[in-house]
């Protein structure tokens, strides 16, 4: 179990005792808390509760590094066959820790998300305006993805860990999350979601910044998808060159056209720049499908690394 904190004295206790209740139910678990350079009592109050909890393992980060780091520390740390993400203010009940993980070993697959988009998922005391974002955000980034799925940048998630050992994750921001899901599915790995509730913080201040937030992930979308963006421009720019030039071709028609004006140039740089758009677009999706077979070369060689790493250790 992962959860990463910056900042939230409010909800460290009330969350570890909770996910501790959900937990000690397994014979065996581990808690990895990662404190992601806060300037309260965060990492104060962890370690106190540490003291009379020994599974739980607190990692601290001198400064704010954020979500992804925070998380990409842990995965480091972690060492059970099942890796749990969640968010340290309880806007998901802990209680969907224990449906996560029989989903994932009762259908043998290898991550399963928690969705609250997806039919029979809720959400309860959401801003209206965070709501409407996340949705979108979640519907833009989806659009990246091989597979539909409605929760992509969601945190609450169950993986196996031969998921997290098999893939390079480089993000340090809340688009570890699409970044991670990419990955695993050019891999080949099985992804599934289950319906939750998402609800509004209680306590403390949302550390997200809408505004840094959606340009991470309309920047991960364009990355993964380059087509969605040199498309969409290219056939804008080759639209609008057509139409001055069915205008231009109705003037010669009714004899009132004059090759001099400006307008014949205009129309053939932006067709001419409008196919040279798409052209890129294309060869950039190539670029694109190629990174997956690199996914796939990195995932044995990580796994191959691990192998040795444990016959040296033994």
């Amino acid at each position: 179990m992962i959860i990463p904190m910056y900042n939230e004295e409010d909800n460290v206790l009330i969350t570890l005792e909770e996910v501790k209740k959900v937990l000690k139910t397994y014979d065996s678990y581990q808690i990895l808390a990662v404190n992601d350079g806060s300037g309260d009592q965060t990492l104060q109050l962890l370690e106190e509760f540490a003291k009379e909890n020994p599974e739980l393992e607190v990692l601290n980060h001198p400064v704010n590094m954020g979500m992804g780091r925070a998380l990409r520390t842990g995965f480091e740390k972690a060492e059970g066959d099942v890796i749990i993400t969640l968010d340290a203010d309880l806007s998901y009940d802990p209680k969907y820790i224990t449906e996560l993980i029989h989903e994932l070993r009762e259908n043998h697959l290898d991550i399963v998300i928690g969705s609250q988009y997806m039919d029979g998922g809720e959400t309860e005391d959401i801003p209206f305006i965070r709501l409407f974002v996340s949705k979108m955000a979640n519907k833009i980034v989806g659009c990246a993805l091989d597979e539909k799925i409605s929760t992509v940048t969601g945190i609450l998630r169950a993986y196996r860990k031969e998921v997290i050992d098999s893939i390079e994750i480089e993000s340090s921001g809340t688009e570890i999350n699409p970044e991670i899901l990419s990955k695993a599915i050019a891999i080949g790995f099985e992804v599934k979601e289950i319906p939750v509730k998402l609800k509004g913080r209680k306590l403390g201040e949302s550390k997200v910044q809408f505004r840094s937030t959606t340009t991470s992930h309309l920047l991960f979308t364009f990355h993964e998808r380059p087509m969605m963006l040199f498309g969409v421009i290219g056939l804008i720019l080759c639209l609008i060159g057509i139409i001055i030039a069915i205008y231009l071709f109705y003037e010669y028609l009714i004899g009132t056209l004059d090759p001099t004006r400006p307008l014949m140039f205009v129309m053939v740089l932006l067709i001419i720049s409008g196919i040279q758009i798409l052209m890129f677009g294309f060869v950039a999706t190539q670029i694109s499908l190629l990174k997956r077979e690199i996914y796939v070369i990195q995932k044995e060689n990580k796994l191959l690394r691990k192998k040795f790493n444990k016959k040296d250790s033994q």
